[in-house]
């Protein structure tokens, strides 16, 4: 299957006060995997929106149907961590630490809170 992918926005699009690069990273990558379909319909569209440029990520989330779906995973995944074992919650958050300590600029530190 021959698909031509649109023009996306770099990292430093997602740079904001108190996020650094490599959380910068890590929030288009996100919007990467919503793009390709593993968040349904509403939210692929909302993020080939935001990486394409047509629309920034603030804005995003004061378009009624974009925040609706989000605030729903956000509630579903917030269920899950809560669910889920403290050792299983530990592994990921280490995880966590690891991708943000790789990606260089000192993630790490900001990366320890727990939920």
């Amino acid at each position: 299957m021959n698909t031509v992918r649109e023009q996306e926005v770099g990292h430093e699009e997602f740079l904001a006060p108190g996020r650094d690069r490599a959380q910068a990273r890590a929030v288009r990558r996100g919007l990467q995997e919503m793009a390709e379909g593993g968040a349904g319909e509403v939210l692929q569209e909302m993020a080939r929106d935001i990486l394409s440029g047509r629309i920034g990520l603030r804005e995003a989330l004061r378009v009624g149907p974009y925040a609706t779906a989000l605030a729903e995973r956000v509630r579903a995944a917030h269920a899950e961590w809560g669910a889920m074992p403290a050792a299983d919650r530990e592994r990921h958050m280490a995880e966590a630490r690891r991708f943000l300590a790789a990606q260089g600029d000192g993630g790490e530190a900001r990366g320890s809170r727990t939920a």
